[in-house]
C-alpha cells in the first residue's frame, strides 16, 4: 500500500521538538500531533510520489526498520485515513 497526504484537505504545521497541528478545513477543526506523528505527515507532504509504510519508517529512522517499527507506522497512518488526512492507494 502507498500512502498520500490530503493536501487539498488539511493543512500541516509543526515546530520543531515539539510536534505540530493538522488543521481540517471541512470542519476548522485543530489536531494536536505528536512530534513523531507531525515527522511522518511532513514526509508525505513534502515527497510528491506516494510512500510506502517501509520507506516513511525508513525515512523516520534513517536505518532500514524491523518489522514492529513498519507496523507502527501503518497502525499511525490507518488512524489517519480514518480522518481523512492520509490517503491510502493501492501498490
Amino acid at each position: 500500500m502507498k500512502y498520500t497526504f490530503n493536501a487539498a484537505r488539511f493543512g500541516l504545521r509543526g515546530w520543531e521538538g515539539q510536534g505540530g497541528v493538522l488543521y481540517d478545513e471541512a470542519d476548522s477543526t485543530l489536531y494536536e500531533v505528536s512530534e513523531s506523528a507531525f515527522l511522518l505527515l511532513n514526509s508525505l507532504w513534502i515527497q510528491a510520489d506516494p510512500q510506502s509504510a517501509m520507506e516513511l519508517a525508513r525515512n523516520l529512522l534513517g536505518e532500514p526498520p524491523e518489522r514492529v517499527d513498519v507496523e507502527l507506522v501503518e497502525a499511525v497512518l490507518n488512524d489517519f485515513r480514518k480522518m481523512g488526512a492520509v490517503t491510502c492507494l493501492s501498490a
